[in-house]
């Protein structure tokens, strides 16, 4: 991390502490969206159920130059993947690289069926999370529809001896989405995988969208469960942890996506609350601008009225590399 990255992320702290609603920093967290379009139809997953309901494309790597470069130098970490899978743009690894030799810290989540060894190499990525449905294909691809267990498999056997070889430094975790339909794998899971040599083994809790598809893939024991079970009993569903007209979030990171159009946070996959366009705009005019003011104002003061943070268990202060 560097000075600016310290002070913003400070400026940032002090804002979200009072809530106000401009940021006297700017955004140490940065999400871009390489793409929106996916080779799996993962059911939850707004892409993959079809329901996004905006444009699908690729972004450029002089897109995304323009970006990192008016999005500022204090951007600290970049999340490198947003409603699709970032593999799927045959500029990715040149858009990673890109970002590292700014001496940004980049991490990725993929399904880890597209993968580009000599490509994962040259791009110096910082950190990878392959994220899987299952300790075999019948499981895997009850929720990862579409998908192919052996391919992601291989790709990650494939970075763990790349990496123990010494040709990539890459931090690699193996992320095991937990569900109804495979939640007696999870032990399994834990012993293969770290078998693997994967820097980390993490369990995934299942995030969903409706009462209906919590019926469907939430599991049965509760210690997996985000949700509150007797909410869920009455048709309802509600995060065990619910922010309180506070988010920190919202002053540490902004999310833009393949076209360059800027949205607060993750959890706004469809682009309702569109701030602005950083390709079209100083991004400074944009982070405290009207529509971000009123954004951070209405989470102040009636953030259980607003749909993007009725199932967000919040987000607390951002970590820096």
């Amino acid at each position: 991390m560097n000075y600016k990255q310290i002070m913003h992320w400070g400026l940032s702290s002090l804002s979200a502490s009072v809530k106000a609603e401009s940021d006297l920093g700017l955004p140490v967290h940065l999400t871009v969206e390489p793409t929106n379009i996916c080779n799996l139809r993962c059911p939850v997953c707004e892409t993959g159920a079809g329901i996004l309901n905006r444009p699908r494309g690729y972004m450029s790597l002089d897109n995304l130059k323009k970006i990192l470069d008016k999005v500022g130098e204090q951007v600290n970490t970049l999340l490198f993947y947003y409603m699709g899978e970032p593999f799927l743009n045959k500029g990715a690894y040149d858009m990673i690289r890109y970002a590292t030799d700014k001496g940004i810290y980049v991490a990725t989540c993929t399904n880890g069926e597209v993968l580009d060894m000599d490509g994962l190499v040259e791009s110096k990525l910082s950190e990878i999370s392959f994220q899987i449905g299952g300790m075999t294909q019948e499981t895997h691809e009850k929720y990862r529809v579409g998908g192919n267990l052996h391919k992601t498999m291989d790709n990650l056997t494939k970075a763990v001896d790349m990496k123990a070889k010494g040709l990539i430094s890459t931090k690699i975790q193996v992320g095991f989405i937990v569900m109804k339909h495979n939640e007696h794998e999870v032990e399994q899971a834990k012993k293969e995988l770290k078998g693997m040599r994967a820097d980390e083994v993490v369990i995934i809790f299942p995030c969903v969208r409706t009462v209906e598809q919590g019926k469907t893939f939430l599991p049965t024991d509760d210690k997996y469960w985000i949700y509150d079970r007797n909410y869920f009993k009455n048709g309802v569903l509600m995060p065990k942890k619910v922010p309180h007209n506070t988010c920190w979030w919202i002053y540490y990171s902004t999310v833009v996506l393949w076209d360059g159009r800027v949205v607060p946070c993750c959890r706004d996959a469809c682009g309702e609350h569109v701030m602005g366009n950083v390709l079209e705009q100083p991004f400074t005019d944009i982070w405290n601008g009207e529509r971000y003011r009123s954004f951070r104002y209405a989470i102040r003061v009636q953030q259980r009225k607003l749909p993007l943070c009725r199932l967000c268990s919040g987000y607390g202060i951002a970590r820096l590399y």
